[in-house]
This record gives C-alpha cells, sequence and structure tokens, in this order.
C-alpha cells in the first residue's frame, strides 16, 4: 500500500502532467502591468456597462434641452361627415373639429407652434438634473475603473511572484542535487506550477480574455520606494475618491429635486399658435388661424405637492447622511491602506538588505521569505493608491 506522502506527491505530479502541455505552448499574448491594466479596461464588463449608462445620460441632457425649442406639428385630417350637430374629435385626432353637416369628405389641415414662455425654471432644473446624472454616471464609470486596476494589479504581481518562486526552487533542487530534502522541494514545485496556472486563470478572468488564451506575462519585481503622507493622502482621497464625488452629485440632484417640487405650486404661461384650412373639396378654400397665450396657476392639488416636497426633503436628509457615512469609510480605508504600505515597505528593506547564505536551504527559505515580504508590499501599495484615487491624477 502506497504511503500518504507518495500518493500525495503522485496526485501532484499528475497535475503537472496535466498542465504540462499548456506550459509548452507558445504564449498568444504576452502582457506587461500596463498592458494588462488597459486590457482589463477595455473588457471589464461593468465599465462596459457604465459606458452605455454614461451615452444614455448623455442623450437625457440632450432630451432636456429640446426643451428650449417650439414643437411644431403638421396636421392633415379627411373625414366622411354626417353630423346634426358639431363635433370635436378626440385629442388621438388632434382635437378636429367637424361641422354640422352632410359631406362626403370634410378636408382639415393645421400647423400649430406651441411653446413654453415661463414655467417658473422647472425646465432648466429639468435640464440640471440630466446634466448632474451624467456626472454621476461617470463618477460610477470612474469608481468601477479604480477597482478594476486594483484586481489586476493584484493578479498580476501575483503571477510574477509565483513565477520567482518556481525559480527558486527549480535551483534548489539544482544546488541540493542528492538531498533528503529534494523530493519535498519538488512537491513544493508541483503545487507551484498548479497555483500559477490557477493564477493565470484568474488573470485572464480579471482581463476579461478569453479562458484559453495562451498568456504570459512580463515585467519587474521591485520595492516599492514612494513616500506618502498621510495628511495628503486623505486630501487626495477626499478630492479624487469616485464614490465621494458620487455622494456630492446626489446631494446636487437632491437639492434640486426639492426645489422642482416646491416650482409645482408656481404658475406656468405658455404661447400657441395654429393655422388652418378646411373645407370640402380640394385645394381647400376657406382658412382660419389663432394665437393663444395661456396662464396656469394651479390652486389646489390635495396637498400632493406638499406631500412631494416632504418627500424630497427627506431624501437630501438621507444622502447627506449617506455621504457622512461614506467619508467615514473613505478615511478609514486610506488610514488602514497606509499603515499596511508604511510597514511592508520598512519590511522589504529590512528583509532585502540580508544576504543570501551559502546553504542551498537557507538560501532558499530568504528567497521565498523576500518575495512573500516584497508581494505584500506591492499590494499594499496597489491598495493606497487605490484608497485615494491614484488613477485620476499624477502625483507629485
Amino acid at each position: 500500500m502506497r504511503s500518504r506522502p507518495g500518493l500525495f506527491c503522485a496526485i501532484f505530479c499528475s497535475a503537472v502532467l496535466c498542465v504540462a502541455p499548456l506550459l509548452c505552448q507558445e504564449p498568444e499574448r504576452l502582457l506587461t502591468i500596463d498592458e494588462a491594466i488597459t486590457t482589463g479596461l477595455n473588457n471589464s464588463q461593468d465599465v462596459l456597462i457604465y459606458k452605455e449608462q454614461i451615452a444614455i445620460a448623455q442623450q437625457r441632457v440632450s432630451e432636456s434641452r429640446s426643451i428650449i425649442f417650439p414643437k411644431i406639428d403638421f396636421n392633415l385630417n379627411a373625414s366622411q361627415v354626417n353630423n346634426d350637430l358639431p363635433v370635436i374629435l378626440s385629442p388621438s385626432f388632434n382635437s378636429t373639429y367637424l361641422p354640422d353637416t352632410k359631406k362626403d369628405i370634410y378636408y382639415t389641415t393645421r400647423l400649430s407652434l406651441w411653446q413654453y414662455l415661463y414655467a417658473s425654471g422647472r425646465y432648466t432644473t429639468n435640464l440640471k438634473l440630466a446634466e448632474i446624472n451624467l456626472s454621476q454616471a461617470q463618477s460610477q464609470a470612474d469608481a468601477s475603473k479604480n477597482k478594476v486596476v486594483l484586481d489586476v494589479k493584484k493578479v498580476f504581481y501575483a503571477c510574477l511572484i509565483l513565477k520567482e518562486k518556481i525559480r527558486a526552487y527549480k535551483d534548489f533542487i539544482k544546488e541540493a542535487s542528492g538531498r533528503s530534502s529534494v523530493s519535498s522541494a519538488e512537491l513544493e514545485l508541483a503545487k507551484l506550477k498548479y497555483r500559477y496556472e490557477k493564477e493565470k486563470l484568474e488573470f485572464l478572468r480579471t482581463t476579461g480574455l478569453e479562458l484559453n488564451t495562451i498568456v504570459e506575462i512580463s515585467g519587474e519585481l521591485s520595492a516599492p520606494d514612494e513616500e506618502y503622507d498621510l495628511n495628503k493622502c486623505l486630501a487626495w482621497a477626499f478630492q479624487y475618491r469616485p464614490e465621494l464625488r458620487q455622494t456630492q452629485f446626489q446631494e446636487t440632484i437632491d437639492s434640486l429635486r426639492v426645489n422642482l417640487s416646491m416650482k409645482e405650486r408656481y404658475p406656468t404661461v405658455a404661447l400657441g399658435a395654429n393655422y388652418e384650412w378646411i373645407g370640402e373639396k380640394l385645394p381647400l378654400d376657406r382658412t382660419s388661424w389663432n394665437a393663444t397665450i395661456n396662464v396656469n396657476v394651479p390652486i389646489f392639488d390635495g396637498w400632493a405637492s406638499w406631500s412631494r416636497i416632504k418627500q424630497r426633503r427627506s431624501q437630501a436628509r438621507e444622502g447627506k447622511i449617506r455621504r457622512a457615512k461614506i467619508e467615514d469609510q473613505i478615511r478609514s480605508e486610506v488610514r488602514d491602506a497606509h499603515l499596511d504600505y508604511v510597514f511592508w515597505k520598512e519590511q522589504t528593506g529590512k528583509v532585502n538588505s540580508r544576504a543570501l547564505p551559502g546553504d542551498p536551504e537557507k538560501k532558499l527559505e530568504t528567497k521565498l521569505l523576500k518575495l512573500d515580504t516584497l508581494y505584500k508590499a506591492i499590494v499594499s501599495e496597489a491598495r493606497l493608491d487605490w484608497a485615494i484615487g491614484k488613477l485620476f491624477f499624477d502625483k507629485p
């Protein structure tokens, strides 16, 4: 009966044999960190969804601007008439007037113009709402992009670290040939190759590439050396984090909606004009025209407008509470990421200063420690960049 360590080793060796053909194939794509980020941004489904939402918001802005232009209609109507009394057709037929007559065909042609002269700022407020909604959609897209960059960096450098670990174990197996620890090193090497293939699969998912793409990554592993002041990081976060800008836009939207609800209680003034050609034979021989100014003053609606105003004010207060919550969350994320970065940057400097010992096992242990510490330092820097919204500005 095969021992457990031997069985365990056999299983991992089998896994390596399964992925060995993949390792031997030429890569279809060779990606650096910048190319990986660009690919991830171009293929992210969330980013693409927000791109369409931005396009929709842009069209709503155009739709809101159309209110400043007059509405012009042309209507042509032909009716067979047999009326004892005059009839006005339904609004579906443009409220056409038919006289009390018995004619085979009665023709009407109408050209109409209609325009609001005064609406107490309702339509300019609607335009502002549409523009703020567009800014909010762009901010949501920025937040999604910021997250994609963080995810791509984490999985990209995880692959690079695993490649370096695989190389370290291969070097150890060559140097320690004949030692008893080689068998366990071979098992660890098999595990690392398996993990590397799994991490590459995650890399393909994160960058939005086809899962059967044969990809290889290329880049250098270097310890982060930038200095980040906590107070500056907090200031940058409050200025550039898209999530906070979203709450600011939402507060503006809530304020505009309160104003819009209040303006429903104010009068409106509209101008309309019609020119009609009517008759029983073509060409039509009778004409009529009218010009109208309409003033509408809302007096009582069962207190519905007051209810809407109270709803909007409650939504505005809710938005302020949410903004305070997000501000607290951003402060916490920046402080946490900054603490991690400072710690792992310091640890990386200490570990890298160690000389590699001559003993192969100690040498391997030191290399692995350096790689693990370096990965945590790189990821902590990526998290700090995400927390301060560095994607959207150039840090001096």
